[in-house]
């Protein structure tokens, strides 16, 4: 049972105003404690493979263990975290299978999202694409830090699926795209980035021209793009790990 189930649960009967103050500021660190976890994933400041323990992360954020273990059991839930016999838990890798079903979500439904944002686009959602695309060659000409790089790109596709305007739709793919960022291991990589610039700018032309069909071909290019070069990594590693 979650803390959300447990705070459900106990408030359905009679509590004093103590009580609930006490769920409710437990239930709101082991938020607190979610977040910053993740975040740190993110950031990679915790890098895929890499061990957890409930004792570091006491240390780490300052949170009582509950709240901490709730967190890594919500985040183990959402395949983030996988939880070790005894041994507490270790940051998720992708797998060659993982990126080939999260793509394979990608294509459907960014497909089905273009269908409904050129139908429709305003100029303020041509103007978000467009900052977007900016933005992403601003953090190239910078040299920005590859996770930073890999969010703008992310958000390329996320503007899409909000301009398409359904909500469920658009949290599944943030939650796909969001695993591939989180989960992918980034020392040693390439970017790519000019090649991903110029294969937005297109798919924005596409957009512009209300070219439904042309600009869902070149977003499965675009996507068969980014999933190759993730499984040849992945593939890489795996020759690597398995020559030691």
């Amino acid at each position: 049972m979650t803390a959300a189930d447990r705070l459900v649960d106990v408030t359905e009967r009679p509590v004093t105003l103590l009580q609930k103050g006490a769920l409710l500021e437990y239930f709101s660190l082991s938020e607190i404690a979610y977040k910053r976890i993740k975040d740190a994933i993110l950031k990679h400041e915790i890098v895929p493979g890499q061990r957890l323990s409930h004792e570091e992360l006491v240390l780490r954020l300052k949170i009582s263990q509950t709240p901490i273990r709730e967190a890594l059991s919500r985040l183990a839930q959402e395949g983030y975290v996988t939880r070790l016999t005894n041994r507490g838990y270790r940051v998720s890798e992708m797998t060659a299978a993982e990126v080939a079903e999260l793509f394979d979500v990608r294509h459907a439904l960014e497909s089905h999202c273009l269908n409904e944002a050129i139908q429709k686009i305003t100029a303020d959602g041509l103007s978000a694409l467009e900052g977007n695309i900016k933005s992403y060659k601003k953090a190239i000409a910078g040299n920005a830090a590859l996770i930073d790089r890999y969010l703008i790109n992310k958000n390329f596709h996320m503007i899409i699926a909000e301009i398409a305007g359904n909500r469920a739709i658009a949290r599944i793919l943030d939650d796909a795209c969001e695993k591939l960022v989180l989960k992918r291991r980034i020392e040693g990589v390439s970017h790519g980035g000019f090649v991903i610039s110029r294969e937005h700018s297109e798919i924005l032309k596409a957009i512009k021209r209300k070219d439904v069909k042309k600009s869902q071909d070149l977003m499965r290019i675009h996507l068969d793009g980014v999933k190759g070069t993730l499984l040849k990594q992945i593939e890489t590693r795996a020759q690597v790990a398995r020559s030691r």
